[in-house]
C-alpha cells in the first residue's frame, strides 16, 4: 500500500495517440508551402505521406502549410491549381522497392526554381513516419532554422495493456510508429539509457521488490541494476551516460541516490523522512528533485555530499513532475480558479541564471514535461475536457503543437 500511495504521487493525469496535428499556440510561418505527391500511383500510403510531411513541416515553423492534397510531374516548375499561390513547394514521389522498403525523391521549390533535391531510402516501409522526420530536418537545416535534432529520435514511453500488465513502447513524437518493446509485465519509468538510444531502463514491478533492469534494443539482454523495497525508480541519466539519479526506498520513504554505472556504487543524497523522489542532474553540479518536506510538493535543490537544500520554486502549493535541461528546469505547477481561468496543472520554464519563471501552457492538465537532448523543445502529456494529446513546446519559436491520443492510459515519457 505505502508504494501504491508513493507511485501516485509520482504518476497523476496519464492518457494515450493520433498523428493528427494542430496549431494550439503562436503564430505560424508567413511564407506559404503546399506539398504535392507525384509518385507514379497515388495510393493510402502516398497520400498519408502529404498529412506526415504537413505535420513536420508545421513543427519546423518556417512555413504556413498548405495541408490540401494534390498531385503533380516531379519535374514541372510549376505547381498544381490548388497551390498556385505557394511560394514554396516541396514535391515528392515514392517508389516501392519491391523488398518491403520505400525510396523517396524529394524536392524543394522557391517560386519555380530548385531549392533543396535529395532521394531517400527507407529499409522498413512501416517507418515512413521517420522519412518525413529526415526530410523535415534536412530542409530545416538547409534553410537555416533553429536545431530540431529531437524530431527524430525516438519518444519512449509505457502504457498500460490490462490488469497488472503494462507495455514498453518505442515511437516517433508524433505516436504514428510505434513498436512494443516488452510485453506482459507490469513495467514503470522507462528511461533511455544513452543520447544513441541503443539501451534503456525500466522499473519491473512484478519482482519481489521493485526492480531496475538495463536492457539492449537490438539483441533484447537485459541486466539486472538494483532492487529496493517499496520504489526503485530511474529519474535522471548524466550526459555521459555513466551516472545514474535512482529513487529508492530501502527503508520505507523514497530517497533520491547517485549511482555509478562505473563502480555499481550508490551514495545517498537526500535523507528525509517524506518523499524525495525525482531527482534530475542540473548544469551547475546541483540536483534538482521533487520533495513534500513543506507539506505540499515542491521543487528543491541539492548538491552530493551536502545536507544543504534550497527550494527553488517559491509560488504555488503543488509543483512536481520536473525536466532539467543545464540550468533550466520545466516543472509542472497546479494554479487554482483565483490565478487563472479554472483549475489547472499548467508547466512552467524556470531558469536558475535569472530566476524568471515563465508560463508555457494555457489550459487543462499538463503533466510529464520530458526536455529533448539539446533543449530545444518540450514533451509532455495534455489532458483538456475529454481530450489527451502528446504536446510539443517550442518555447524558442514560441510554438506548441498537440497531437490527439488513442492509446489508452500511458504512464511515463521519455526521449
Amino acid at each position: 500500500m505505502k508504494f501504491i500511495v508513493i507511485f501516485l504521487f509520482l504518476v497523476q493525469f496519464l492518457w494515450g495517440s493520433d498523428a493528427t496535428i494542430e496549431v494550439i499556440k503562436g503564430v505560424e510561418g508567413s511564407v506559404p508551402l503546399a506539398i504535392e505527391d507525384a509518385s507514379p500511383i497515388s495510393n493510402d500510403m502516398s497520400q498519408k505521406f502529404t498529412k506526415m510531411l504537413a505535420a513536420d513541416m508545421n513543427v519546423v515553423s518556417l512555413f504556413t502549410v498548405d495541408e490540401s492534397y494534390a498531385t503533380a510531374p516531379f519535374d514541372s516548375p510549376t505547381p498544381a491549381l490548388n497551390h498556385k499561390n505557394a511560394q514554396f513547394l516541396l514535391r515528392y514521389r515514392l517508389l516501392n522497392d519491391g523488398a518491403g522498403g520505400v525510396r523517396a525523391d524529394i524536392k524543394l521549390l522557391r517560386n519555380g526554381a530548385d531549392v533543396f533535391v535529395k532521394s531517400y531510402i527507407l529499409k522498413q516501409s512501416e517507418m515512413l513516419v521517420f522519412l518525413s522526420h529526415s526530410i523535415a530536418y534536412d530542409i530545416n537545416g538547409k534553410l537555416g532554422g533553429s536545431s530540431i535534432d529531437w524530431i527524430k529520435r525516438k519518444v519512449l514511453f509505457i502504457r498500460q495493456s490490462g490488469p497488472k500488465r503494462s507495455d514498453i513502447v518505442a515511437a516517433d513524437y508524433t505516436l504514428s510508429y510505434q513498436r512494443v518493446i516488452l510485453s506482459g509485465g507490469l513495467y514503470g519509468f522507462a528511461k533511455w539509457a544513452n543520447r544513441e538510444q541503443t539501451d534503456l531502463y525500466y522499473t519491473s514491478l512484478l519482482d519481489f521488490k521493485p526492480t531496475i533492469y538495463k536492457m539492449n534494443l537490438s539483441n533484447g539482454h537485459k541486466e539486472k541494476l538494483i532492487s529496493s523495497d517499496g520504489m526503485a525508480v530511474c529519474s535522471d541519466v548524466s550526459e555521459d551516460g555513466k551516472r545514474l539519479l535512482l529513487t529508492l526506498a530501502p527503508e520505507g520513504q523514497p530517497d533520491i541516490y547517485l549511482y555509478d554505472l562505473n563502480n555499481q556504487s550508490k551514495t545517498r543524497i537526500t535523507n528525509y523522512s517524506g518523499i524525495d523522489v525525482n531527482g534530475q542532474f542540473m548544469g551547475d553540479g546541483s540536483i534538482a528533485f521533487v520533495s513534500n518536506r513543506m507539506g505540499y510538493p515542491n521543487i528543491y535543490s541539492t548538491r552530493p555530499n551536502s545536507s544543504a537544500v534550497t527550494p527553488l520554486v517559491y509560488d504555488g502549493k503543488n509543483n512536481s513532475s520536473l525536466s532539467s535541461y543545464k540550468n533550466l528546469l520545466v516543472y509542472k505547477a497546479r494554479e487554482s480558479s483565483g490565478t487563472y481561468n479554472g483549475n489547472s496543472f499548467n508547466l512552467h520554464l524556470l531558469s536558475l541564471n535569472s530566476g524568471a519563471v515563465k508560463r508555457l501552457t494555457a489550459s487543462g492538465e499538463n503533466d510529464f514535461p520530458r526536455f529533448s537532448p539539446d533543449g530545444e523543445a518540450i514533451l509532455y502529456i495534455k489532458q483538456e475536457g475529454p481530450r489527451s494529446s502528446i504536446g510539443v513546446i517550442r518555447f524558442g519559436v514560441n510554438k506548441s503543437f498537440a497531437f490527439p491520443l488513442k492509446l489508452g492510459r500511458i504512464q511515463s515519457i521519455d526521449w
